[in-house]
């Protein structure tokens, strides 16, 4: 008696190759490389994205991440003697330097100039310093929406050159009177003041506006003598416009400070 088995054949393809060869199951290997990659894509892509955000905290969005982070430097209160050395430019050498910018260039230069004073000129591109004689032409105090939100904010010009704006930022300053009248003559120098430049914009085609911040913070006296009480700010507004103050345009005449220039200045 015979006795037949009916066999599906996978005895057969167990062994050898061809169409009788058993298949082997991938899929799972498959989706697995596929999730691998995308894992080395992500954190390839958060180690960039972290490295553009520590490099580049003058960007808006980065500064605000950075400071909710806790992982922006405090603004030093620097004095005469411990401030970083740095470039000196009066007001004929802001107009021959940055005249020739273009708006790319101008843009590349104050993202420098702000990430520098941002890090505290640490392992940054040195400071640079603002010095001559400038007389007040607008005066006002900071808000919100300002760069710093305490303080006041000067607009002067050049005495020796009208083509010439300095915004200068007094952060931290309470007084609710101004600090100034308008038409009050101000000394910008390397021993007192240290008026670091933060920003230049060029107004026109012949024109420019530098804004600066005191890195020593008792050198600015007031009109009646007094040194101002300035604090470094403790959080900046990175989506400020700047410069702040508007341009009060040329032609601008002053006579001697007086009370009714005063009232005029706390009208603005």
């Amino acid at each position: 008696m015979n006795v037949r088995y009916l066999s599906d054949g996978s005895e057969l393809r167990s062994y050898g190759g061809g169409s009788f060869s058993r298949k082997k199951e991938s899929g799972g290997l498959f989706w697995w490389s596929i999730l691998i990659t995308l894992l080395m894509g992500l954190a390839t892509f958060c180690w960039f994205f972290s490295i553009m955000v520590f490099q580049h905290p003058e960007k808006p969005f980065n500064y605000r991440l950075l400071s909710r982070m806790d992982k922006l430097p405090v603004l030093r209160k620097f004095s005469a003697y411990t401030a970083p050395r740095g470039a000196t430019r009066t007001s004929s050498d802001l107009l021959s330097h940055y005249y020739t910018y273009t708006p790319e260039q101008l843009f590349v230069s104050n993202e420098i100039l702000k990430r520098s004073y941002i890090r505290n000129y640490d392992k940054q591109e040195p400071p640079i310093y603002v010095t001559g004689e400038f007389q007040v032409v607008s005066i006002r105090p900071l808000g919100e929406r300002d760069l710093m939100s305490k303080g006041w904010v000067i607009r002067t010009r050049a005495v020796d050159l009208e083509d010439v704006d300095v915004e200068i930022l007094l952060p931290g300053l309470k007084s609710e009177a101004p600090p100034y009248v308008l038409g009050k003559k101000l000394k910008l120098d390397r021993k007192n003041t240290f008026a670091a430049l933060v920003n230049v914009d060029r107004l026109g085609e012949d024109r420019v506006c530098a804004s600066v911040v005191p890195l020593v913070y008792g050198g600015f006296e007031g009109s009646e003598g007094i040194s101002l009480a300035l604090d470094p700010p403790k959080v900046l507004n990175m989506e400020a416009k700047l410069p702040m103050t508007e341009d009060p345009g040329l032609g601008l005449v002053f006579e001697a400070p007086t009370a009714a220039v005063e009232t005029a200045a706390i009208g603005r």
